[in-house]
Parts: structure tokens; sequence; C-alpha cells
């Protein structure tokens, strides 16, 4: 890397990182809200809704790099177009490509934190996500029941505590379930634990016994138990019970791979597949940005009265393409066409390339007294 692209590299640093950070900080602040109401109502205090809302930034970094390379590759060559520094390198010999060389050094390493996040961190850090919501709401059931006191939930439910220890632990239960009418069950435990499951909350009793009558003749049936579990629904919300994990907690291996035994799985089988090739395309959108950006600026002819349409016509590129991504993810998973979600970005890369490379600005010649020309300019740098 000689002194010019170092130049022009220090030039769009300072732009992308402050693309970045806004871009991030304004998208994060609207989706906060999201988290801000099952804060308030659960009582948890602004450290656990920042903590929540911090895991949600992986995700939108999967968006935000490429749109922020390709904003601050706009800044640095509308700047170095005002300051005719872009002319100087031209008439020395520099190419299209040779000149944007540093902005896609640039690219090359956005594309590789999307690929990081999408593989990688992301489900990582939706998976702790959803685990501590988990938390949180099996926390709430947990202050509903109360020691001495009975609690009735509304599935079939009646339980009384003796005392609530720290952490969702109870000492000394009494369960009453009484959804069948025709079998009444009595759980009795020295000690029970809530806990937050796939299936819901659920009530894990420990060291007790099941009591049960027979109707016809009275009697009354023992099962004695070392542990068990009830299923308490009705602590938890509605939605809580799922026997899956979303697209966002799901590692590349479970996406293109779903387990065909699961319903869910079977049912969006060509939706997962579909995110798991998405993510593996993504990266190519950050190379297609760019060179969007250094088309609009280098492609055409020197402009004495601005660039301002040249960079409306490629944002607006940049923003149909974005768009058209998810509409190729949804017609690849309903049809199969998983090459689309490839096509899309990696196309119109190698076009851009071929529109901005030497061989077509004019063939070898060209390229031999551009290759003289730099061989000048290192020269005149060394001095």
């Amino acid at each position: 890397m000689n002194r010019i692209d170092k130049y022009i590299f220090q030039q769009i640093l300072t732009p992308l990182l402050f693309g970045i950070t806004v871009i991030t900080a304004v998208v994060w602040l609207t989706q906060s809200l999201q988290r801000l109401e099952l804060v308030v109502e659960h009582g948890e205090g602004w450290a656990t809704f920042f903590w929540l809302t911090l895991l949600l930034i992986p995700s939108l970094l999967t968006i935000v790099i490429p749109f922020a390379i390709f904003g601050a590759t706009l800044f640095v060559l509308q700047r170095l177009h005002a300051d005719s520094e872009i002319a100087v390198l031209f008439s020395a010999g520099y190419s299209k490509l040779r000149l944007a060389t540093p902005l896609l050094f640039i690219a090359f390493v956005g594309a590789l934190a999307v690929l990081w996040i999408n593989l990688d961190l992301m489900p990582r850090t939706y998976r702790v996500l959803k685990e501590e919501v988990a938390n949180i709401r099996a926390d709430v059931a947990a202050l509903l029941l109360r020691g001495g006191e009975f609690t009735t939930l509304g599935d079939g439910y009646t339980i009384y505590i003796e005392e609530s220890l720290s952490e969702g632990q109870f000492r000394g239960l009494v369960v009453n379930d009484y959804r069948n009418p025709d079998k009444h069950e009595t759980y009795m435990a020295q000690f029970g634990q809530l806990k937050e499951t796939s299936a819901g909350p659920m009530l894990f009793l420990s060291n007790g016994n099941i009591q049960t009558i027979d109707e016809e003749t009275g009697a009354i049936d023992i099962i004695v138990f070392e542990q068990t579990a009830v299923n308490v629904r009705a602590l938890g919300p509605q939605n809580s019970v799922r026997g899956y994990r979303e697209t966002t907690e799901r590692y590349l291996d479970e996406l293109l791979r779903p387990d065909r035994s699961n319903p869910w799985d079977e049912k969006n089988f060509g939706q997962l597949i579909a995110e798991g090739h998405a993510r593996l395309a993504a990266p190519f959108y950050t190379f297609a940005f760019v060179l969007l950006a250094i088309f609009g600026l280098l492609g055409g002819q020197y402009s004495r009265r601005g660039y301002t349409l040249r960079i409306t016509a490629v944002c607006a590129a940049a923003s149909g393409l974005k768009v058209s991504s998810f509409v190729a993810q949804s017609v690849a998973a309903s049809a199969g066409a998983y090459w689309l979600l490839y096509a899309l970005p990696i196309i119109p890369t190698l076009a851009l390339m071929y529109l901005l490379s030497d061989v077509r600005s004019g063939g070898m010649k060209t390229l031999r007294k551009r290759h003289r020309q730099r061989a000048h300019l290192r020269k005149v740098a060394r001095a």
C-alpha cells in the first residue's frame, strides 16, 4: 500500500466509523422501544434494558455496514473530486480500479465482518436475548407465587407455598390439579423451583408424592416421587410455548439442514434454507455497493456542475438492490431457487468491475501507458 492508498484509506476511515455509529444508534433506538415495554411491565432496571437492546446490535450491523461503507465511499470520492485530486491521479496514470483499491479493501474487511456476524455473532447473541427474556418472565411468574398464600391459576391449578426462597425456589408446596373433573390430583412436595422452558413455565417438584382419589371406591392412591414437573402455563405469556428455534437463533448448519422431524422445521423448510443462503450471500452486497459508488463518481465524464444526479441514481440503485434481496429470499424460499440469492449481488459486482476496468477503457496500449505513468509517479513520490 503506497502513500496514495494510505491517504485514501485515511480519508474514508473517519466518515465510515461515524456513519456506522450514527446509523446503528438511530436504528438501535427505534428497535429498543420494543424492549422498553417488556422491561417496564416486569419491573426491571435500566441495566437490564440496556443489556437487552445491546444484544440487538449484531443483527443491525449486517445491514448497516454495507450502507455505511457505501455512504463513506460516496463522501470521499465527492471530496476528492471537489479538490481536483482525482483529476491529478488520472493524469498521473491511475486507472479507476487502481484508484478504488483501498476502497475495495475496506469493502473486503466489511464483507468479512458481515459474514462473521451472520454465521456466529448474531445467532449467539439472539440465543442469549431469548434466554434473558425468558428469565425475566420466569422471575415475574415467581412473584405471583407467594409464601403462605393460595394461588389459583386459570388452567386448573391451585398452588399453596409455605415459604418462597430466592431465584424462583420454594419450600413446602401443595398443588391441586383439577383440570380433569373425573380425576383430581394433589401434589405435595418438600421443595420446588419455577423455570422457563421451551414448553412454557414449569414448576419442578422434588421429594414428594401425588395423591389421587378413586371416584368409585373413595380410596386414595399415593405415588411417591423424587422429582416431577407441573406445567403451569398460565403463569407465562400465551406465545411462550415453542418447540423450535427461530431463524435468528440458528447457526448455518441448523438453517441448511433443518430437522424435518420437527413440525415447525418441516413447515418452514424452504424459509430456513433460504435464510442460510441469504446469510452466505450477504457479504457480496458490500462489494456491489462500493462498486456502485465508485462507478457513480468515476464511471462517467468529469462534470463541473457536480455529481448530485449521479449520487442520487446510485443511492436509488443500492436501495433497490437491497430491497430486491428480500424479494429474492421470498422467491427462493417458495420456489427453491437459492442460486438467485447469490446471483443478485454477484452479477452487478462483476458487471461494474468490467465497466470500470482498463480493458474496456482502451485495451492493452492503455494499460502499458498507464503502467509507465504510475512508475513515474512512484519515483516522484519517493523523491
